[in-house]
């Protein structure tokens, strides 16, 4: 059942069928991306990447992309920060700004589409103002990285 999901949720994924998946490399490609719409971000990794397979690795990287086009989107923020901590068996991938969020009705498939993906993989995602801004967490399960 999580290997449908998964599929579901590439299938989603206009740029699925043209573009190699991306991968845990192109999230200072992100960040640079964001600081140039002028955005200030920062990008904190705690732990070793190395042992992430490949399906965790795209949703590590899909929720930061939609967390900080939201933020540049809808969010009217001056500052973001990514925090990724890896972890022996899971990953916590954080994205917070200082913005106002995102209106309540939204018409994409931004937050139900992260929340899809994680968990499809097992984990959880959480998304909602926080004290000076709004928050994306996502706590993934990473299988054979060293539980």
């Amino acid at each position: 059942m999580a290997d449908l999901r998964s599929l579901i949720a590439t299938l989603r994924d206009d740029s699925a069928d043209t573009a190699p998946q991306p991968d845990l490399a192109g999230l200072h490609t992100l960040v640079a991306d964001a600081r140039a719409a002028g955005l200030k971000v920062t990008l904190d990794e705690r732990g070793d990447p190395a042992a992430v397979p490949a399906m965790p690795a795209i949703a590590i990287y899909r929720v930061v992309q939609e967390s900080l086009a939201n933020t540049l989107k809808h969010a009217h923020a001056s500052r973001a920060e990514v925090t990724i901590d890896y972890r022996p068996g899971s990953v916590t991938v954080e994205v917070t700004d200082d913005g106002r969020g995102a209106p309540a009705a939204g018409g994409g498939h931004g937050l139900a589409g992260m929340r899809e993906r994680v968990s499809a993989l097992g984990g959880v995602l959480t998304a909602g103002p926080v004290p000076g801004g709004f928050a994306v967490r996502a706590d993934l399960p990473v299988a054979g990285s060293g539980a």
